[in-house]
């Protein structure tokens, strides 16, 4: 009997393992072969072992969403660009592609990933990367400082747009608060936000790909022995949340995470202003 409970637990948490073997183990490893071998460089994205960002389809994702950002916002040369949570860069080298002449900054809590940013772009070109050694149990589940707390490495009024895909969609309410303060605290006024996150609707639908059936204070999340797996917010949390840091909501793209059809995001996206 101890063997099936063992074994139903296994399959149960089979996700979680996986991650804690790639971001906890294995990662350091990872960070050591990106920087010093040619092993993991890759043609313009990164190889399949070292991808945590949209596995199997880096490249058109990452041209899909520059199109939208250039189709809502005015990326002029020289605009201040701030990737929060880069990642692998799925966004700077579909940035670099495209031949946008903007000044790029984006940090990640995955080191191997932005030893691979750096490596592949290198900050003559207008792009620069940081390590933020912040804890996250799925993707930094060692790192030494809290999402809470955490500053973000630039000056006050550093960029015109900031930009967060899938981040706070993995943040409970302090560190939703936490990152947002600091986002628009680096934000120069009139600059605007690209954040994505999950909507929570009044009722959601049956056909949809989340329940989000618990809630941890303003969090409304996937499930209590993972919490930070999928987390979402309601409408109201972020308008207030704005008012609070002289920011308003001037726009909502509705995802596809709900069941609904023919949208061309999986996640909802909210862009903000700063006002003052």
């Amino acid at each position: 009997m101890q063997i099936v409970k063992n074994k139903s637990w296994l399959v149960r948490n089979a996700a979680w393992l996986q991650r804690r073997l790639k971001y906890g183990v294995a990662a350091p490893m990872m960070g050591w072969l990106v920087r010093y071998t040619p092993l993991l460089d890759g043609q313009g994205e990164p190889p399949r072992a070292i991808n945590y960002s949209a596995a199997g389809d880096y490249v058109p994702q990452g041209d899909e969403i520059i199109n939208r950002l250039h189709d809502d916002f005015d990326l002029t040369d020289g605009c201040r660009v701030l990737d929060i949570g880069c990642g692998i860069g799925r966004l700077a080298t579909a940035f670099h592609r495209k031949g946008s002449r903007i000044r790029y900054d984006g940090f990640d809590i995955v080191k191997y990933g932005v030893e691979w940013c750096t490596k592949t772009i290198p900050p003559a070109e207008g792009y620069t990367f940081k390590h933020a050694d912040v804890h996250n149990p799925f993707y930094n589940p060692w790192g030494k400082i809290a999402a809470r707390t955490y500053r973000f490495p630039y000056p006050e009024n550093s960029f015109d747009l900031a930009i967060a895909v899938s981040v706070f969609t993995h943040l409970l309410e302090p560190e939703t608060r936490a990152y947002f303060e600091q986002a628009m605290r680096v934000l120069d006024v009139g600059g605007k936000t690209y954040f994505t996150t999950f909507l929570i609707p009044e009722h959601i639908p049956d056909n949809r790909n989340f329940s989000f059936r618990h809630q941890i204070d303003e969090a409304y999340v996937e499930r209590l022995e993972e919490p930070e797996m999928a987390v979402g917010y309601t409408l109201a949390f972020w308008q207030a949340m704005a008012e609070a840091n002289n920011a308003r909501l001037v726009q909502i793209n509705r995802g596809s995470w709900t069941g609904a059809a023919g949208l061309p995001d999986y996640q909802d996206c909210l862009i903000f202003e700063k006002l003052a």
